[in-house]
């Protein structure tokens, strides 16, 4: 009686992720930065982006600070004058804008021209110089848009 030959079959070699091994290398602070880039680089890039304003900003603030004869209280104190004004400077800018475009208001006209040109307008049937929409023309003939 023969006896069957053993065959034997060959397995393929392991392959190991550096997330399996536990390493000292893979927990390091340059490991794990490395693969938040890689795993979020637009993240990454807006972090970078912000730390190199800040310190630009930081940079521009100690040669401006260098430059001036004042104290450091007295630098702080200043910018922060100067940088309030400009925002309430820009604030009634804009309040002053929007309240001109809110009114429709126009101040090359007074009160009696823009009133004498509404009655001729009114009387003579013909429309204003602005194009209007028809749709907004229609409902506002209606009474349907209130302001």
């Amino acid at each position: 009686m023969a006896t069957p030959k053993k065959t034997t079959t060959r397995r393929a070699p392991r392959t190991t992720t550096s997330r399996a091994t536990s390493s000292k290398a893979d927990t390091g602070i340059a490991a794990r930065t490395g693969r938040t880039i890689k795993q979020q680089p637009y993240t990454s890039a807006a972090i970078a982006t912000g730390a190199v304003a800040a310190f630009a900003a930081a940079v521009a603030g100690v040669v401006l600070l260098r430059r001036s004869d004042k104290s450091f209280g007295e630098f702080t104190n200043d910018v922060t004058s100067r940088v309030k004004d400009g925002l309430t400077d820009v604030r009634t800018r804009a309040k002053g804008r929007v309240t001109r475009l809110r009114d429709g208001l126009d101040k090359e006209k007074s009160q009696s021209e823009i009133a004498e040109e509404a009655l001729t307008l009114k009387e003579t049937g013909k429309k204003t110089k602005f194009p209007v929409d028809p749709v907004i023309e229609d409902q506002t003939k209606v009474g349907s848009i209130s302001y």
